[in-house]
């Protein structure tokens, strides 16, 4: 068994003018095991691990959705016309490819033939053809170039950012009113994917591509050796917009808007699962410096400052889970 593990992670600090902050960060994990049989002939090594980088999917962020049109989206209905797209493309790799003779094709009567879609064609409903479909539809790229592995690379680590910004406390219109103004925005996005694994009877013909059996015909069916069940985008506005002042008598405001969502590809259930919450909160602060002398409290330590913070908050939350099935189209 030989495992590895690599990460990626790169940060940034900008300060383009006094008081604005701009913190870029990003960062890829690939943790990956090999499991090879030694004492057989022949043996098909197994692949398992997990997947996570920082994504972007701002194309389709901050919409929303209504029973009154059972709960139609313009990106779900995008991921299903990305499905024959993508298998168009899987399929043309195959394309001039030679059926092996190992593994479960070693008797088999096509060994050594060429490809045919005849004998067993791409599954649109495999992972293969759904997580590229998914990630393209989502993140508000072309089908046709979005990047097919499930697995990609370090140029496909997007950033997500962190800003803040301080400057409004020094104009003159605020300083009369405020001792600090502060706006914060965040955007955090991640895709992943899930512990995965990879099938026991998968022949290689190289490049990632390769062959399990049917288990209906026993025709050979093109696939990755990937067997991956679930991947996941989540993505955070956390917050879109936040606000926090603080006046001259040490009394504190803030207001701030959060949305977020986690969008699931099950491909073995053949369903998306979309879950969303939008939150609104509101809060006062008050601090009452010295509060030990206020009460002229004695003892030990009657040189030292105790201070005592009152904060209250309330906010408002929104819950959204929608089962959206993939081969019917129905959302629930």
């Amino acid at each position: 068994i030989f495992t590895r593990a690599k990460e990626v992670s790169i940060d940034a600090t900008l300060e383009p003018i006094p008081g604005l902050k701009i913190t870029l960060t990003g960062n890829r994990t690939d943790n990956r095991s090999d499991q090879m049989m030694f004492m057989y002939d022949d043996i098909t090594t197994i692949y398992s691990g997990t997947y996570t980088k920082t994504h972007m999917a701002l194309a389709t962020a901050l919409r929303g959705c209504s029973s009154d049109n059972g709960y139609q989206s313009a990106a779900f209905d995008q991921f299903l016309s990305n499905i024959p797209v993508v298998a168009d493309r899987i399929r043309s790799r195959y394309e001039g490819r030679v059926y092996p003779q190992r593994g479960f094709l070693t008797t088999s009567k096509w060994a050594h033939l060429p490809f045919s879609t005849e004998v067993g064609d791409v599954n649109s409903m495999n992972s293969d053809v759904l997580i590229p479909a998914f990630v393209a539809a989502y993140s508000g790229t072309d089908a046709g170039k979005v990047n097919l592995s499930p697995f990609p690379g370090l140029q496909a680590i997007l950033p997500n950012w962190r800003v803040s910004y301080d400057g409004l406390s020094k104009l003159d219109i605020f300083k009369k009113w405020f001792k600090s103004v502060q706006i914060n925005h965040a955007y955090q996005c991640t895709y992943s994917v899930g512990s995965y694994t990879s099938y026991s009877d998968w022949v290689s013909v190289g490049d990632g591509l390769g062959f399990t059996q049917d288990v209906t015909t026993g025709n050979p069916l093109p696939t990755s050796p990937y067997n991956i069940t679930s991947v996941t985008i989540t993505e955070k506005f956390a917050p879109l917009v936040g606000v926090k002042v603080t006046l001259h008598n040490s009394m504190t405001f803030n207001a701030e808007y959060r949305d977020s969502r986690t969008l699931s590809l099950n491909s073995s259930a053949g369903q998306i699962v979309e879950a969303g919450q939008k939150s609104l909160k509101f809060g006062a602060g008050y601090k009452i410096a010295n509060f030990n002398t206020v009460l002229k409290l004695k003892g030990k330590q009657s040189n030292v400052s105790n201070d005592l913070t009152l904060n209250l908050d309330c906010s408002l939350n929104n819950n959204t889970a929608l089962i959206r099935k993939i081969e019917t189209g129905l959302t629930q």
